[in-house]
């Protein structure tokens, strides 16, 4: 990598910083896993728009640790901070959103690959969105298989259920522009959730919005976050064009996501059925993942 950055992001970030990425690396461990995590990184930094680049260490092994200490040291434009032991994926995403300078903040894993303008396509799709707006981008495998990162429709106790026996919902309808104004390019479409492998919303609305809720342990932060966004008059915005390639296949968590699933629908909880079922939200939610996983032939996780 450049131990420097770019004149270009120099005078951007003189002026005033536009995006900030936070990558959120955690227990990573295999060769293939790391070599995700530094094209990540490297795809990151060389993205126009993204002036500053937060990476938190969130438990790793040591020589993963001092590998992202080195590049925080060559590099002027990233900056290495470490979550307390045993944070969850929430509170370790809100440690980076804290250190981060830019107007905008863009979650990234540590296995996506940003394509090019990827972030100044989705700092543009909140022109005009009702604040506060989050905007989640399109993730491929390295095949180029679009997966399923964002659910149409509102969010309610019920949607944990669906999460949890893997009914993705209906695709986001695409919109396309003004004719005579690049008609062909889709404009983003209104959702009611997307990834935080991919997500992007302004630093003000997020702070407006508490951030990620810090007890969920591994899942359904972003969910939660989403439902809260469109609680508050907000738009949640899925924009196809802005794109990234997701190396590793994303896999259920077990107990883990049952907890993040349990805490959703509790959270979510308005009518007097959605108040009953969340006070066997828990034990429910983990038969039905663990139902799930042993149907798909995948052995029990913690």
């Amino acid at each position: 990598m450049d131990r420097f950055p770019s004149r270009e992001r120099e005078s951007a970030v003189a002026l005033e910083p536009r995006v900030s990425a936070i990558v959120v690396v955690r227990n990573v461990q295999s060769v293939g896993a790391q070599h995700a995590l530094d094209l990540s990184l490297r795809a990151a930094l060389a993205e126009p728009w993204i002036d500053d680049l937060v990476i938190v260490d969130a438990g790793n092994a040591p020589g993963v640790s001092s590998s992202l200490r080195a590049l925080s040291m060559d590099r002027r434009d990233a900056k290495l901070v470490v979550a307390p032991p045993g944070a969850s994926a929430g509170a370790a995403a809100n440690v980076g959103a804290d250190q981060a300078r830019g107007r905008w903040l863009l979650f990234l894993a540590p296995d996506v690959v940003l394509q090019r303008g990827a972030a100044e396509r989705l700092a543009a799709a909140g022109g005009g969105a009702r604040a506060p707006w989050i905007a989640g981008g399109m993730l491929t495998d390295a095949e180029g298989r679009e997966r399923s990162v964002a659910r149409a429709g509102a969010l309610n106790t019920w949607s944990a259920v669906a999460v949890a026996l893997g009914w993705n919902g209906a695709k986001p309808s695409a919109r396309r522009g003004v004719v005579g104004r690049n008609d062909a390019a889709p404009l983003p479409a209104e959702v009611g959730a997307v990834s935080a492998a991919l997500m992007l919303a302004p630093k003000r609305d997020f702070q407006a919005l508490g951030g990620f809720h810090e007890d969920f342990l591994t899942d359904a932060a972003d969910l939660d976050l989403c439902r809260r966004a469109r609680a508050a008059g907000g738009s949640v915005l899925f924009q196809p064009v802005a794109a990234g390639v997701q190396f590793s296949r994303p896999h259920a968590r077990g107990r883990k996501q049952a907890q993040g699933l349990a805490l959703f629908a509790v959270r979510s909880a308005r009518t007097p059925i959605e108040k009953a079922f969340a006070i066997i939200a828990s034990p429910a939610l983990s038969v039905i993942v663990a139902l799930r996983d042993f149907v798909a032939g995948r052995p029990p996780s913690p």
